[in-house]
């Protein structure tokens, strides 16, 4: 029987698994989610840690995605927010007006970071 640390396939399917993590990872950078909820709500839990507020744990809300790379906005919202929540519109815009504001940020530290790495390699194979 072949030894499960050094056998070919479960290298392979290490692989594979975190390359399809790494996908998966990549393609929720794409996208920001704004998220206004009214009322009561849950949080998502890993162990005992709240992780993250569970968007459909609540019955009015408004939510709005962006594809950054097409940059696609789809917004919906529930009809409360429609005839009643006029500030809460407005709040939500703010906050997506702020969530571009914060990739623009990121994508400039990200930027910065790539450039130290590659001018560290240069250093380290100039050496």
């Amino acid at each position: 029987m072949p030894d499960p640390i050094i056998d070919p396939k479960n290298e392979v399917n290490d692989k594979v698994s975190f390359l399809d993590k790494a996908i998966a990872g990549l393609s929720n950078l794409t996208r920001l989610e704004v998220n206004t909820l009214v009322g009561a709500y849950t949080f998502d839990k890993t162990g005992n840690m709240n992780t993250s507020i569970d968007v459909v744990s609540t019955k009015e809300r408004m939510c709005s995605q962006i594809n950054m790379i097409s940059g696609d906005i789809t917004t919906a919202m529930t009809e409360k927010f429609v005839t009643e929540y006029k500030e809460l519109r407005d709040y939500h815009i703010m906050r997506e007006n702020q969530g571009h504001e914060i990739v623009l940020k990121n994508i400039e530290v990200l930027g910065k970071i790539l450039e130290a790495i590659k001018d560290f390699t240069k250093e380290k194979t100039t050496d």
